[in-house]
């Protein structure tokens, strides 16, 4: 009765390797990804300023980039290496405020909103003078967004996609005990 458990136990230990092996290569593969991503979509150095209740700037140094989503076009601050840390900005940068090294600044002034400002030669000191902001186009932007949020069609995908999951999974637990009883009879 324990010898055909053994056995099974045995098969599995050759496996094993292949299944380290194969992890760390999907593992590694990934990371490569994330950095060719970020390498050529976040091609936009961000300057971010926030003022702190003392009157204390802290200057922040992030990634920006273009991304489109449908018809639209969103300026993305890249804020950690996952996807879920990003900051997406109602409007787009000026792009004649940007400067000669592609660098973007900005005066954050609450959590979700954000000022772009321009640099300014003086005689001996560099300022930053903010931009007027379009509230049209941001306004339009809020409403694309709330359109994809209720979109309808999105959430019949999401709900199929979920349920294939969950179908594909139960397969796979069903189709292991089946394997289990067919190795180990007696075991209950």
């Amino acid at each position: 009765m324990y010898e055909v458990f053994y056995s099974w136990i045995n098969d599995l230990k050759q496996f094993g390797p292949i299944f380290f092996i194969f992890f760390l290569v999907l593992v590694i593969l990934i990371i490569i990804a994330m950095i060719l991503r970020d390498k050529f979509l976040y091609t936009f150095k961000v300057r971010i300023f926030r003022t702190r209740e003392n009157g204390k700037v802290i200057e922040i140094n992030k990634k920006g980039g273009f991304i489109t989503r449908g018809s639209i076009t969103f300026f993305v601050i890249k804020y950690g290496p996952f996807w879920w840390q990003n900051k997406y900005l109602t409007e787009n940068p000026r792009l004649d405020c940007i400067d000669e090294e592609n660098r973007v600044y900005y005066k954050q002034i609450g959590i979700n909103s954000f000022v772009q400002l321009r640099r300014v030669f003086k005689e001996d000191e560099v300022q930053l003078i903010p931009v007027e902001t379009d509230i049209e186009y941001g306004a339009i932007l809020s409403i694309q967004r709330i359109k994809d949020v209720l979109n309808p069609k999105d959430l019949w995908k999401t709900v199929i996609s979920i349920g294939a999951i969950v179908l594909i999974f139960s397969m796979g637990i069903i189709g292991w005990a089946l394997l289990m009883n067919a190795k180990c009879p007696n075991i209950p």
